[in-house]
């Protein structure tokens, strides 16, 4: 038996196939619920699967029965169209080189491809594995000139001519993007209502209706015209619950749309931000299945990519050099997964201090340090617990430590064509207990080092390529002397996106346009093509990126992630005062001080919340404050400090103001909303910034930021 073909980890059963191609009442290919083009998209993919297995399919598998159900004519409808197939292939040369995409599109369209022409050329994409890599490269030259009316030949060609062996991308139906279901919540979720209307889409709001029934990005949609959804639970019941959300979406949609509602499904994506949908592959898994555009990877690429094991097997194929000392354990037991790293460091594969990782971690959880043997046992049953609670996919490794590195990652976005652009560098190495608190970019740090730059940048665009990616993601790497270590491709947006933004431009006809990573994820979702290539990409400014979290510094309490004394808790609150200066009264303060050099200054304030909002959830983030600096001719060599100067000046000139709650919501009287304003002014007032905007800090690395905010109490111990 000739071996089938079908998509990575899913199965297109030969019987649903069969099924679709017989017209049989809501047939379609459960794997492949989102496909655009509704039945036409559905009966032309089964089609391709039926070309490529449907021989092995009539020859081994028991079919006849369930087909005989459908209709009394549906076996013979289906061994007529393999003879045809067959007559097909056997009747002469291939004809892909002479098409056009129009010419392709317009041969497809009648029928679902099933006629004579339309037959040809799909059976030529089968045979032709050059000549579907040469249609797809027509279609991404192709692709920016059909717009409007001609989007649906878009369509058209890439259900043609995408491997099969790998899932489709989810995108709407002919660039028709009309409405974003906004997943997320708090800062990226109003971000993503503002984005979905300037993109000229409606917001349709998930929210909590525990927490979230008066939220800014509910106020915004219903104020807009758009509607909201509300979810029943707590927060992994609601805002992580793919199944709930998927069942209120149809109901909602069924309410509003009735007849209509599949076909405004398939002019919806459902946008997850950064929130607990965005890199699970159940949840893109169900979604897809239930008909409904994930804005973002298939399931596929997220294994490929965001499992680190595969990362760092895709990593090491790509440059032996870019990845650090360790082993990838595929076992799920914790006495064989300690056993391994027991006999891997025995062996001399690495030496400790090294780090147990959980393959689908993020955000500095899942993982866990270890400094002597003694101790591996604890750290894999903590990173196993870990996982089961997070409910991520299963998948242990051992890295050694690379002590005291820098941060750095690249910004990437894919289109479904396969046109990749980076977006350069960021440095996000000011961080505390594993979690940023400040990003950069341009990295200051290779200001004189492009080609190190330029080295990473292209291998993120290799790995994006490797992996058949569409969408917005990071490949994260540690630098240390001079070299880079590659540790995982984040398969999402991240919360620092905002600080490459700033420092970006698009070159375009009408000059300079503010680069809106956003706005790119959606268009990709809308199966439009990335319509500016990576020259028109122009740093202009250096940005800096403050998390503004709700949260009170303790030194006298012991951190559970190292085991140290002082950390931050979170606080919730009412917002009384939220007031972020404008960039030319912050300019202004700077030159009655005596600076000068800055040509221009930019402050943008990302926020959930509006005064009189409360702040609830446990992620203590909830703004964003970023800063952009243009430098004046003649003083490029002082931008990162004039930054670092304009970054205080907003800080100083900020107010945020509230009363601080208690769990239960009640105002706790007398206490104050606490913020980290404060740190990040310490922060930018050490030498280590001062050294790492004018030369380099050569003491800076990932840990430095809580060894300075730890300094007091360790000094008053000593």
């Amino acid at each position: 038996m000739s071996a089938c073909v079908f998509p990575e980890r899913a199965y297109l059963g030969c019987n649903e196939v069969l099924a679709v191609l017989a017209g049989a009442p809501g047939a379609r290919l459960g794997e492949l619920g989102s496909l655009p083009l509704g039945e036409l998209g559905h009966e032309l993919v089964a089609l391709r699967y039926f070309i490529a297995n449907g021989n092995t399919w009539l020859k081994h598998f028991s079919w006849e029965g369930p087909l005989t159900r459908i209709s009394g004519d549906a076996v013979g409808g289906i061994l007529a169209l393999r003879e045809r197939v067959a007559n097909v292939a056997a009747a002469g040369p291939d004809i892909l080189a002479e098409l056009s995409i129009t010419e392709l599109a317009a041969r497809l369209e009648p029928e679902s491809g099933r006629t004579e022409a339309g037959l040809q050329v799909l059976v030529s994409l089968h045979r032709s594995e050059s000549g579907r890599a040469a249609m797809r490269e027509r279609l991404r030259r192709e692709a920016p000139a059909l717009e409007g009316s001609r989007a649906r030949i878009r369509d058209l060609a890439y259900l043609a001519t995408y491997e099969l062996n790998r899932l489709p991308a989810t995108t709407v139906e002919a660039s028709d993007l009309r409405w974003v279901i906004v997943a997320d919540k708090g800062e990226m979720g109003v971000r993503a209502v503002r984005e979905a209307l300037a993109f000229g889409a409606m917001p349709v709001v998930l929210f909590s209706a525990t927490d979230d029934a008066s939220a800014l990005q509910v106020r915004l949609a219903e104020s807009a015209g758009g509607f909201t959804i509300g979810l029943e639970g707590n927060f992994r019941e609601t805002y992580a619950n793919p199944v709930q959300i998927a069942s209120k979406i149809h109901a909602a949609y069924g309410a509003r749309f009735g007849e209509d509602a599949a076909l405004e499904l398939r002019r919806s994506a459902l946008y997850p931000g950064y929130g607990p949908l965005a890199e699970n592959t159940a949840a893109i898994r169900h979604f897809r299945r239930e008909g409904i555009v994930f804005v973002g990877p298939a399931q596929d690429s997220v294994e490929r990519a965001g499992d680190k094991r595969k990362f760092r097997a895709l990593a090491e194929a790509i440059d032996e050099r870019s990845v650090t000392p360790g082993i990838v354990i595929d076992e799920t037991d914790a006495d064989a997964i300690t056993h391994a790293i027991h006999a891997a460091h025995a062996a001399g594969r690495f030496s400790l201090p090294g780090r147990v990782k959980a393959a689908n971690g993020g955000g500095g959880r899942g993982q866990v340090i270890v400094h002597e043997t003694e101790t591996i046992a604890t750290a894999v049953r903590t990173v196993l617990a870990q996982i089961a609670s997070n409910g991520w996919d299963p998948g242990v490794m051992f890295e050694q430590n690379v002590p005291e590195t820098v941060h750095l990652e690249v910004q990437i976005v894919r289109d479904r064509y396969g046109n990749a652009r980076h977006f350069g560098m960021r440095d996000c190495t000011e961080q505390r207990a594993s979690q940023k608190i400040q990003e950069e970019a341009p990295p200051a740090l290779l200001r004189h080092d492009k080609a190190l730059s330029d080295r990473c940048c292209a291998i993120a665009i290799e790995i994006a390529h490797a992996v058949g990616y569409v969408g917005a993601c990071t490949v994260e790497l540690m630098y240390k002397d001079g070299h880079v270590y590659l540790l995982e491709m984040n398969t999402r947006i991240q919360v620092e996106h905002p600080v490459t933004e700033e420092a970006h431009r698009i070159r375009t006809r009408d000059g300079l346009v503010p680069l809106d990573l956003v706005q790119l994820q959606l268009a990709v979702a809308a199966g439009k093509p990335i319509d500016f290539v990576q020259e028109s990409i122009v740093p202009t400014h250096v940005a800096r990126e403050l998390r503004i979290n709700a949260e009170a510094w303790r030194p006298s309490l012991k951190d559970p992630r190292d085991g140290k004394r002082g950390m931050f808790i979170p606080n919730a609150g009412i917002f009384d005062v939220l007031e972020i200066p404008e960039g030319e009264a912050v300019l202004a303060r700077l030159h009655e001080a005596g600076v000068v050099g800055i040509d221009e200054l930019r402050v943008r304030f990302d926020v959930g919340f509006e005064v009189g909002d409360t702040l609830v959830n446990k992620d203590p983030t909830f703004g964003k404050l970023i800063v952009a600096v243009k430098a004046s001719a003649g003083h490029e060599d002082d931008r990162y400090e004039l930054l670092r100067l304009a970054c205080l000046e907003v800080l100083r000139q900020t107010r945020i103001e509230g009363r601080q709650l208690m769990p239960t919501g009640e105002v706790i009287e007398g206490s104050t909303f606490e913020t980290n304003l404060s740190a990040h002014v310490q922060i930018l007032e050490t030498e280590m910034i001062r050294s790492h905007g004018k030369t380099t800090a050569p003491g800076r690395h990932v840990n430095w930021v809580i060894e300075m905010l730890r300094a007091p109490l360790t000094d008053a111990l000593a």
